[in-house]
């Protein structure tokens, strides 16, 4: 093995174009691959960081009758769920929320997680600095203790060794830290926008967290040794029965409300998991693809080298020992491919993570770590055994006595090889042409998703977040008497009104786009065509009389909000063209009344403003109510400005007159309204943008395989062309010879591209939006590409056969 290494890299040191194009293809591939796996393996594959992860559960419910797969649990629910010991070990109550914090320099909202006291026992984890929670934090309310994290210990608290013991003020409320969990701990589930900073024990059974806050975002739970997800999940489905018949009020059949179980593995990384797989897949065509250009050179060598290899076997050397050698050289190439390509994925990866939408889970995480070079390792042998061994194989199958009757040049084209090479070229163009497919339907669907019409406009619209604060001291929450709010309101608008730049300014309890609101349910009053069986949900905007104007979302009857329409006056409402079509059935609702439950009053609709995408790009607008924030308001609001052009620095203009009203209320999540737009096209963007990139390089490598194929052949049949030219063929008929069979690989590449695409669509339909997998227009377009990529790499080799000279030709042996 030793000498085989040494002739081999003799061999290879004589042939340095040879070998840095195979050392480059492959390092190309395989970094590629290399880079695709870190992310996949750390976002999707890794187990949660969490003693025995598969007994992990997040407990959520399902409203069947209006569609729903996840709508958390109340408190109510959390109770009896701590009760199944049968089913679990331990259960914590979970709600997700966003606070103030005051204490410093400049206010800051940050992300915290209300949390039963033994979220942290649930999880198996503990505070790498202080304690845990435990029983005697268990209160009505939320504790005024924190557990914070690591990256907010860094930022707020200065990285301080003696952090445990400090006191922070949260939303008016002076929190003590106890604790500051550990750099990696996340936690494993939904928050509001960012990662969570703070942790706080909360009693869901009593108190304001009780009353204000009815639906938690779900429990978490661990599962009883034993107990598998299936035999919990009808268990509990069993459970979900008897509640609904025993309160028929809370539970109507007709919700169709089941308890449903989700391992948090899937909860955590599910939304991500068919878009990061499509990804490994599309990174592993283009290896093969690497790896099939490889094989043709490799194959293209030794056919070169079968007049040598014939000398050995007539010398006595068998074919297993010429193998060998030649798999040496094969390994060699693959071994330093690989060592370049495990370089390339580490720069691969930041490019990766740059490139990835932040809503990602676990991104941070990704690094080249063991795992990543096992599978380097593993990518490069196989590559060798693919590259190496047929080609091998195809060489010392030829037989002695053929081989030295062509001649000491070799020059004779092997029949065999000839077809290996043609079927390599043409899986290459199918693996090309499946990337392709999925890269241009992923294009239309990203074009077809930012053209939707929105209902507003989006031009020179900025928005920034204010939220009031909410202390745990009821006696000390100002902002909770309605008129302290609403003066706010007003003097927060008129102030940023009165910033240079801007055109109009509006408030509002949601943007449209801005993230997942969940819709209320409403009574309607007197005959209606909806179905009374149902109660109607529909979603909730308090907004100021300004927002139509500053969206430019139309009024198409009736009237929008005016200043007469205060608190004290008559409640009345604005429905959407949604709202119209599914309750009304198309009438005209004016004058027609609403309420939200039978103890609040009726609201009267006073007008119908245009429909908007509330939620996603990908489905039809959804029925919103519209309520005069100076009848209705609440602690958190949203400031929607329209400029008249740019205007940096506008973020903190707006921040400092807001802290000038009060000083300790932060601005956030300061973004264009194109921004915000761009968030819920990311995911498909980030994917779409790889597989462009994949379905390019994997082009570029088909038509250099078409062309090294198509050069070779001619190199080979150059004697056999100069007699055809000698006995009448014309130089149009030598190129349309060689076109023809770039053109007929390229062809069954191709098809074959094609149907293994429509076997796999049912993998992509689902990042897919208004485009079908078999899109004909994707089809021709990858056709119409290929077939050019077949001209192009076969036109200087058809070029070069149809200039041969016949007389030298004749001459060559």
């Amino acid at each position: 093995m030793v000498r085989d290494a040494q002739y081999a890299i003799r061999k290879l040191t004589r042939s340095p174009g040879f070998t840095a194009v195979v050392v480059f293809t492959l390092a190309l591939g395989i970094g590629a691959s290399t880079a695709v796996f870190s992310i996949v393996n750390a976002v999707v594959l890794r187990p949660l960081a969490y003693p025995e992860p598969e007994n992990l559960v997040r407990i959520t419910s399902e409203l069947r009758g209006f569609g729903a797969t996840d709508t958390g649990v109340s408190s109510a629910e959390l109770i009896d769920y701590q009760s199944r010991t049968d089913l679990f070990t331990a259960i914590a109550g979970m709600l997700p929320i966003s606070a103030n914090v005051t204490s410093g320099s400049e206010p800051e909202r940050v992300e915290m997680m209300l949390v039963s006291w033994n979220y942290f026992a649930v999880l198996g984890v503990a505070p790498a600095n202080g304690r845990a929670f435990g029983p005697q934090d268990d209160v009505p309310g939320v504790a005024n203790i924190a557990i914070v994290s690591d990256a907010y210990w860094r930022r707020r608290l200065n990285a301080d060794p003696d952090a445990v013991g400090r006191t922070v003020v949260i939303d008016g409320d002076r929190i003590l830290v106890v604790g500051v969990m550990p750099p990696g701990f996340r936690h494993p589930g939904r928050t509001v926008q960012a990662e969570v900073d703070v942790w706080s024990p909360a009693g869901f059974r009593s108190g304001p967290v009780s009353r204000s806050r009815r639906r938690l975002e779900g429990c978490l739970a661990r599962l009883q040794p034993g107990v598998t997800l299936e035999s919990a999940q009808g268990r509990l489905a069993e459970y979900g029965a008897q509640v609904s018949q025993q309160f028929p009020s809370d539970y109507p059949a007709q919700n169709g409300w089941i308890p449903r179980l989700v391992p948090l593995q899937e909860d955590f990384v599910g939304r991500v998991a068919t878009p990061m797989f499509m990804l490994l897949c599309g990174v592993g065509l283009l290896l093969l693809i690497a790896c099939g250009n490889v094989a043709h050179l490799v194959l293209a060598r030794s056919s070169e080298q079968r007049h040598e290899i014939a000398i050995r076997q007539a010398l006595g050397a068998s074919s297993a020992r010429l193998t060998l050698q030649l798999v040496t050289e094969s390994a060699l190439l693959a071994g330093a491919g690989g060592a370049l390509g495990l370089l390339a994925a580490s720069w691969g990866v930041r490019g990766l993570i740059a490139l990835a939408p932040g809503h990602v889970p676990r991104i941070a995480d990704v690094s080249i770590d063991l795992d990543a070079v096992v599978v380097t390792g593993l990518i490069s042998f196989v590559a060798a055994v693919i590259f190496g061994l047929i080609p091998a194989i195809q060489t010392t199958r030829a037989t002695t006595f053929a081989v030295m009757k062509e001649g000491g040049t070799g020059r004779t084209a092997d029949p065999r090889a000839d077809r290996v090479r043609g079927l390599l070229v043409a899986a290459e163009v199918a693996m090309a042409t499946v990337l392709l497919i999925g890269a241009g339907l992923l294009v239309q669907s990203v074009v077809r998703m930012l053209n939707v019409p929105l209902g507003f406009d989006t031009d020179r619209l900025i928005t920034a977040r204010i939220a009031l604060p909410r202390p745990n001291d009821v006696d000390r929450a100002a902002y909770l008497n309605p008129a302290r709010r609403v003066a706010f309101y007003r003097e927060a608008q008129r102030r940023v009104e009165a910033l240079p730049g801007v055109e109009r300014v509006a408030m509002s309890s949601q943007i449209p786009m801005g993230g997942f609101n969940p819709p209320l349910f409403i009574e309607l009053d007197g005959p209606v065509s909806a179905d009374q069986s149902l109660r109607p949900a529909i979603h909730h905007f308090q907004v100021s009389p300004s927002y139509f104007d500053t969206m430019g979302v139309r009024i198409v009857r009736g009237r929008g909000f005016s200043d007469s329409d205060r608190a004290g006056s008559e409640e009345v409402v604005l429905v959407s063209e949604a709202a119209v079509r599914i309750f009304w059935k198309g009438a005209d609702p004016i004058g027609k009344r609403v309420r939200f439950s039978s103890d609040l009053p009726w609201m009267t609709v006073v007008g119908v403003a245009g429909d908007v995408l509330n939620r996603r790009l990908t489905e039809s607008p959804q029925p919103i109510l519209y309520r005069s924030l100076e009848q209705s308001s609440d602690l958190s609001f949203a400031l929607l400005i329209r400029t008249r052009g740019e205007t940096p620095n506008l973020g903190e203009m707006v921040a400092r007159e807001v802290r000038s009203i009060d000083a300790e209320l932060p601005v956030y999540s300061v973004r264009t309204m194109n921004e915000l737009i761009g968030t819920a096209v990311a995911q498909r963007q980030f994917l779409m943008r790889l597989l462009v990139a994949f379905g390019a390089i994997a082009t570029v490598l088909a038509l250099l395989g078409i062309y090294g194929v198509m050069a070779y052949s001619v190199s080979q049949r150059t004697r056999e062309i100069g007699i055809r030219m000698a006995i009448g063929a014309s130089q149009i008929d030598v190129s349309r010879m060689v076109m023809r069979r770039g053109v007929l690989l390229t062809s069954a590449g191709v098809v074959l591209g094609i149907v293994v695409s429509l076997g796999l669509t049912r993998f992509i339909r689902s990042q897919l939006f208004g485009v079908q997998p078999s899109d004909p227009v994707t089809m021709t377009s990858v056709i119409v590409v290929m077939m050019m990529v077949a001209l192009a790499a076969a036109y200087l080799p058809a070029r070069r056969a149809a200039r041969v000279d016949p007389i030298v030709a004749l001459r060559q042996p």
